[in-house]
């Protein structure tokens, strides 16, 4: 997958998808426009931090506002921390299939 493919695969308006419960909580994932995704890239990389090579936000989740990424390389669908910049979670490992599905793992 290259950036342009997964650019045209994003949604024309922000599409909210639920994602698992944490310690009973509920949670979501907010995956942005693709008018946006230009804009959402330079915050990121404009940050003092490196930024992972080949990862792509596209949203964000809500409960602890980490961005919603993904890895081109593998067409997995991850959580970033905000603070470390580290994979802190794989929600698929098919970026097309999650958006199909609504968000729940097909895997």
């Amino acid at each position: 997958m290259t950036k342009e493919d997964l650019k045209a695969l994003l949604p024309a308006d922000e599409v909210e998808i639920k994602l698992e419960d944490v310690e009973g909580l509920p949670r979501n994932a907010f995956i942005n426009e693709r008018e946006r995704f230009e804009e959402v890239q330079e915050e990121f990389e404009d940050d003092e931090e490196p930024w992972p090579d080949g990862i792509y936000v596209i949203g964000y989740e809500d409960f602890l506002g980490d961005p919603v990424c993904v890895d081109i390389k593998t067409n997995h669908v991850v959580i970033v921390s905000h603070e470390t910049f580290e994979v802190e979670e794989t929600l698929s490992i098919s970026f097309e299939g999650w958006l199909r599905s609504g968000g729940r793992a097909i895997d």
